[in-house]
């Protein structure tokens, strides 16, 4: 029976691969609905007609960027154990790298529509007296730094993986004999 020789980021590679094809798959799922937000905060709240162009913004990103981890998911689970595609997984995860910073940097760039339109949103649920008001936080906003950690770390441990299969493999180890078995053969 042939040993299947196993390098030695094929795990790493291969549960972050999972990782990332799960949030991809969620960010772009999430990126059909976040447009819709927009909408129903002027529609219902009143709220300024820019939460519309802010959200229908954010539903692309998060779709673009949903998308590019998705695929970097998939060719990592699929090449996890080929170290000939090193090169290839190497360029997947600068690539969502890059993505990762072009969503954090867009983030922090719109943070002051983003705050505006909480504080509206904050101000029309107070003036229609609803409980909810008290609860609402703006710094709500915050909340996405973990995620963007995340837009950051996946990709560079995904990196890790791919450069752990440029190093040769482990020798597998000789099975040992259970103690049950005994010495009659000798």
């Amino acid at each position: 029976m042939p040993q299947i020789i196993k390098l030695r980021g094929s795990g790493l590679l291969k549960i972050v691969s999972l990782i990332m094809i799960i949030l991809g798959a969620i960010s772009v799922a999430s990126g059909f609905f976040t447009p819709n937000s927009g909408q129903t905060l002027v529609n219902v709240l009143g709220v300024d007609p820019i939460a519309i162009q802010y959200f229908q913004v954010q539903g692309m990103i998060s779709i673009i960027t949903g998308a590019v981890m998705l695929v970097c998911g998939i060719f990592g689970f699929r090449l996890c154990n080929r170290a000939d595609k090193v090169q290839l997984l190497i360029i997947l995860g600068v690539v969502n790298i890059i993505a990762a910073a072009f969503t954090t940097l867009y983030s922090y760039v719109m943070m002051p529509i983003g705050i505006r339109i909480m504080e509206e949103v904050q101000q029309a649920i107070q003036e229609m007296g609803s409980a909810l008001a008290g609860n609402m936080n703006v710094t709500g906003l915050m909340q996405n730094v973990p995620l963007m950690l995340t837009g950051f770390i996946l990709p560079v441990l995904f990196i890790v993986g791919a450069l752990l299969n440029k190093l040769p493999p482990k020798a597998p180890r000789a099975p040992k004999n259970p103690p049950w078995e005994g010495t009659a053969g000798q």
